[in-house]
């Protein structure tokens, strides 16, 4: 099944920009509502054509998009053109890199043999290939002896085959492409298959269709590199770590009848084992990595008081995200994420939310020992985004906050601090300087600074240390200007001063917030302004 070109650009912008409305892309390619349905069940069954999930569309016109279509069409929609024997420039890339990780002894002659075009391109697609590894820290060298050749640490080698493999097999035709390239046999594929679905059976797991499809070609080539002697040496995976899961005793039975793979070999494959991408677990333990829904539950928290959101169905979004965060924990600890797969997928109406999610990974990382990464911080993104489309919140529809402060860190912080308590209702998205401000790239609706600074947006001069009725002025300046109403003149700190009289509070920041939320809940409660009211 092909996409006609308006299917194409809907579904480009769909990946683009995941929080657009169908309202939208009508306006903006000036189609009919019957138009875009026809498009859109094109689209979706152009998805599962492709093993990948559909596209449901909420009563609202939102759209929620499954995570494995953003990691299959993201980084590379070549696969799809209508025209599936011309490669692209990156998919030509990808087939130098297979055959060079499959096979010895290449010259120019077999690549443009293999690719159907002139020597020229051929040295232009090498340079690419060249530029590409460089960024995995290997090389590609040419000798008179050997031919073509790939250089470098095995360990990141066998980082780039598996990257590569996944990138051939979303091509059209990938699997008998793949096949054709590295010289595999149906033979082998279907006795890994077997193994791998027994696999799934012991770990009581099951994986997600990409990597289930892609794993036996990707032990193929591996088990091909080890018996070619290029082995993984002794290096910073843990033992202790690996060899008590389930994953490294699946990885046992599936070689329990292949000899001489040494141990390092074994915890590699277990590691690959551990790094895939599950949809459905029976157990969601913490045997392997103590501490982790945690660790989750924490940057839940820290989400749901930056975006000012309570999150529904916490439990049901904890466990998709503990799914998500197991085969992450290991990729990002032992340095097998992707590079750059995911950086242009959050589009600028996404953000903020990307932002929020940002900020809030810190409970992950302190786990981890180690900063989480763009693209993995992406896909928490998106599955969080997605979250919150379907219990109806959107933090593009509330008010964006940022705080710029020229008296340094400390003091920047205190006021941000002292804001949030008196706006709970608003998303502070940061403190910054005046420096900072002026390259500021997220968007924002109001600004609060003890300073005259020029922005084209509201701006509220606040003192960097608020007293009481300073407190009490600006929030009625504020919602006069944001909202046309003064809330009640009901005040926390009174409230929070007769309570303190009749009972011990556990959490005086929390309580705060709760009273601020409560009392302008409903704008009803508050006084309006009136055409007449200001002269």
């Amino acid at each position: 099944m092909k996409l006609d070109n308006r299917s194409i650009k809907i579904l480009d912008v769909l990946i683009s920009n995941p929080s657009i409305t169908g309202k939208d892309i009508e306006k903006k390619y000036s189609l009919s509502r019957r138009q875009l349905g026809y498009s859109f069940g094109k689209i979706n069954g152009w998805l599962q054509s492709n093993n990948l999930p559909a596209i449901e569309r909420t009563r609202q016109g939102n759209f929620i998009i499954d995570q494995t279509v953003f990691t299959n069409l993201n980084s590379d929609q070549d696969s799809m053109l209508e025209d599936k024997d011309i490669l692209s420039e990156k998919q030509r890339v990808n087939v130098i890199l297979i055959m060079l990780l499959s096979n010895d002894d290449l010259s120019l002659n077999h690549f443009t043999s293999e690719l159907d075009v002139s020597k020229n391109t051929v040295l232009t697609d090498l340079k690419r290939a060249k530029d590409y590894v460089a960024d995995y820290g290997l090389r590609i060298r040419y000798s008179r002896r050997f031919g073509y050749v790939l250089e470098g640490n095995e360990f990141i080698i066998r980082k780039l085959l598996i990257h590569a493999t996944y990138k051939i097999l979303a091509m059209p035709d990938g699997f008998n492409r793949l096949c054709k390239l590295a010289a595999i046999q149906q033979e082998e594929i279907n006795e890994l298959n077997k193994r791998i679905h027994q696999v799934e059976k012991k770990l009581n797991l099951k994986f997600t269709d990409e990597k289930i499809a892609g794993m036996p070609y990707t032990l193929t080539l591996v088990l091909r590199r080890i018996k070619m002697g290029m082995r993984v040496d002794s290096f910073y995976i843990k033992y202790e770590e690996l060899s008590d899961t389930k994953e490294y005793m699946a990885t046992e039975e599936i070689f329990s009848d292949i000899k001489d793979i040494p141990m390092e070999e074994r915890l590699f494959i277990t590691l690959h084992l551990l790094t895939t991408n599950v949809y459905w677990s029976e157990y969601l333990t913490e045997e392997a990595i103590p501490n982790l829904q945690q660790a989750l539950d924490d940057m839940l928290s820290l989400f749901e008081k930056s975006a000012c959101i309570v999150i529904q169905d916490r439990g049901q979004l904890l466990n998709k995200l503990l799914l998500h965060v197991k085969p992450a924990y290991y990729r990002i600890k032992y340095h097998l994420t992707e590079i750059s797969d995911t950086q242009e997928s959050v589009s600028k109406d996404f953000m903020a939310l990307h932002h929020l999610v940002q900020q809030s990974t810190k409970p992950l990382s302190d786990l981890i020992g180690m900063k989480i990464p763009e693209n993995e911080t992406t896909f928490l993104t998106m599955l969080i985004g997605g979250w919150l489309t379907r219990q109806g919140d959107s933090i593009l529809e509330k008010v964006k906050a940022i705080v710029v402060c020229p008296k340094g860190v400390s003091v920047s912080r205190l006021m941000l601090s002292e804001l949030r308590e008196l706006f709970p209702e608003f998303v502070f998205l940061d403190s910054l300087s005046v420096r900072e401000f002026q390259t500021y790239k997220l968007d924002y609706d109001i600004v609060f600074s003890p300073t005259f600074i020029e922005t084209d947006k509201k701006l509220f001069i606040a003192n960097s240390f608020l007293e009481r009725e300073e407190k009490n002025r600006l929030r009625k300046q504020v919602m006069m200007e944001l909202h046309g109403y003064i809330p009640s003149d009901i005040h926390v700190e009174d409230l929070m001063d007769i309570i303190k009289n009749h009972a011990s509070v556990k959490n005086e920041q929390e309580l705060s917030q709760d009273l601020y939320r409560y009392i302008n809940r409903d704008e009803t409660s508050a006084v309006k302004k009136t055409e007449n009211s200001i002269s």
